[in-house]
């Protein structure tokens, strides 16, 4: 029978669940070899690939978190290839308010005994290193603390076929932000042409929505400009608060803006950045954001 994995504050069965939580269905006929939920209070969440530093494999970025935890580490069953496995699960995680923060592939995950003896701490999970998959997301909704939650999967020498699937409630909002690595922001601009730049919004008591920047996500953008040289982007407000077009287009200009003082007093060149407010002329992808900024992909010429 297959089993639904729900997280939702306090982790619970089937017959409590909420309608906030995920709802994560299992991999059909998949082996459940360990299982663990509670409450964890250094929980390493990895951004990047492991990678050798005197003579050690280590994550190049990581954060640590904390939260109610869940862990499940599933056998595919036999003739499953890994691929098979990571795709079930990060469907089902497509269908929410979903963030990518890293994803790797192969050898560009480091080696799959880093991740199996030094992270998860799984010894069925080393397998080959071309056969190895990793993905990390952050997840939120109408609670505003958010999941976060990794998919590692593998294939060993067997050709038998693992998933782990740690899932995290987050148990506070980071203050400084859980940043997507410049990697994944480039891709994003490269095949969306933007991304919705990650941010607090709050109003004041004169109902003018303000964006909270968190140095987090103006470092991951500072490194993908140093990465890329080239590159030059616009930043684009966006406002939907109960004012008239022009206040908006104020409103929204001002938090562009604040994002480009931002970058510019990290180092980066204020010629490569554009600045536009335009309020609410844009209602497509609002979501249930009464503001946003969108990063948006001028050139790399």
């Amino acid at each position: 029978m297959k089993k639904i994995l729900y997280l939702f504050g306090l982790l619970c069965f089937a017959s409590q669940v909420q309608s906030a939580a995920l709802n994560l269905q299992t991999y059909p006929n998949a082996r459940e070899v360990f299982h663990s939920e509670g409450q964890e209070d250094s929980f390493l969440l990895a951004l990047g690939s492991y990678k050798k530093v005197d003579s050690n494999w280590q994550v190049d970025r990581s954060q640590h978190l904390s939260g109610m935890l869940e862990r499940t580490t599933f056998e595919l069953p036999a003739d499953h290839h890994a691929e098979n496995g990571f795709s079930f699960f990060k469907s089902q995680l497509d269908k929410y308010n979903l963030r990518e923060l890293f994803y790797c592939k192969a050898r560009d995950c480091g080696t799959s005994n880093s991740w199996a003896n030094n992270h998860f701490k799984i010894i069925q999970l080393y397998g080959l290193d071309q056969y190895q998959l990793y993905g990390a997301y952050e997840i939120t909704n109408a609670d505003e603390k958010p999941f976060y939650v990794t998919l590692y999967a593998v294939m060993r020498g067997n050709k038998r076929a693992y998933v782990q699937l740690d899932i995290l409630h987050a148990t506070k909002v980071n203050e400084f932000g859980v940043a997507s690595s410049p990697e994944t922001l480039g891709k994003l601009l490269n095949t969306n042409g933007y991304f919705v730049f990650p941010d607090f919004v709050s109003k004041d008591a004169q109902g003018s929505l303000h964006l909270q920047v968190k140095q987090a996500h103006i470092h991951a953008l500072v490194s993908l400009l140093s990465l890329q040289p080239r590159l030059t982007l616009a930043l684009v407000g966006h406002d939907y608060s109960a004012t008239n077009i022009a206040q908006q287009q104020l409103d929204s200009k001002k938090n562009a803006e604040q994002i480009k003082t931002a970058l510019v007093s990290a180092g980066v060149d204020a010629k490569r950045l554009q600045v536009f407010g335009i309020g609410s002329l844009a209602p497509a992808g609002r979501g249930d954001r009464n503001a946003r900024v969108e990063i948006v992909k001028v050139g790399d010429n």
